[in-house]
């Protein structure tokens, strides 16, 4: 399975450009045809005329691709049905012609526990957007980061998945209390991507990290034109939270002929 680079298509005669959202190169079992293209598109709503752009995008696919394809659309808003499929068809004269069929999922109809029981790593990704039934929020979602933390995929496909959960299954605070109490109770395995509540630590660290570079840099900087730098200066330096102040200092370092023209007398709150 190779997941292909995004494609664009011209939408004559507007001359809008569309891209595709997902394209996927796969070998199957059979002898012929040995492998197809797996064409998905995620709709956060129904419009009128998504299936005429899906069988301009089927048939621009295939004339560019000479292969097989199987296009898939995943329906987010409620009411979209679950599984089946939409046609688009040609009229003319009252005569409709060159029928063209594609799946359609209309994911909140579907059974979050049925799909999560199915062990596929797919289920635990879009589970979210599924209906919850019985589940709390905390637990669906402990349930699928578990879920794709043990799935036999690499770093990437489970990085992917739990963006979706952490994008399409946010928590409050209560409910963020309750989901790492889960966690502890279940001993869930470490997992290897990174979601929002360790995003937000990644962040704030390397922020950190950044600002402690700069001050040590400053300070060097100091010794180097003026000497030994006072300890109320260090200090004043030590203090400063501001990337942008830092980067102010360093750049008015080249004129000033003291730290009270650097504006660093020590006095300074």
């Amino acid at each position: 399975m190779i997941f292909l680079e995004q494609e664009q298509f011209t939408d004559f005669p507007s001359g809008k450009h569309h891209y595709i959202d997902t394209l996927v190169d796969i070998k199957t079992l059979c002898a012929e045809p040995e492998k197809i293209l797996v064409h998905v598109e995620f709709q956060s709503t129904r419009k009128s005329d998504f299936p005429l752009r899906m069988f301009r995008y089927f048939s621009q696919l295939r004339l560019r691709r000479d292969t097989p394809i199987w296009p898939i659309v995943l329906y987010m808003p409620k009411g979209s049905g679950g599984l089946g499929f939409e046609e688009y068809a040609e009229t003319l004269f009252d005569r409709k012609f060159l029928p063209f069929c594609y799946w359609c999922i209309g994911l909140p109809e579907l059974d979050a526990e049925e799909y999560l029981a199915t062990q596929n790593p797919v289920a635990y990704g879009l589970a979210p957007l599924m209906n919850h039934g019985a589940l709390s929020k905390p637990c669906l979602k402990a349930l699928c980061l578990s879920g794709i933390a043990q799935s036999n995929i690499n770093e990437v496909q489970a990085a992917l998945l739990a963006y979706f959960v952490d994008t399409y299954l946010p928590l409050n605070e209560a409910e963020e209390e309750e989901f790492q109490e889960l966690l502890q109770q279940e001993e869930v395995i470490a997992m290897q991507f990174i979601t929002s509540w360790e995003r937000q630590g990644i962040i704030k660290g390397r922020t950190e990290g950044e600002l402690i570079a700069r001050r040590e840099t400053l300070l060097l900087q100091l010794q180097e034109k003026f000497g030994e730098v006072p300890s109320t200066v260090t200090q004043q330096v030590e203090a400063i939270s501001s990337k942008g102040e830092l980067e102010q200092l360093l750049r008015r370092l080249i004129r000033a002929n003291s730290f009270a023209e650097m504006g660093l007398d020590g006095t300074r709150k």
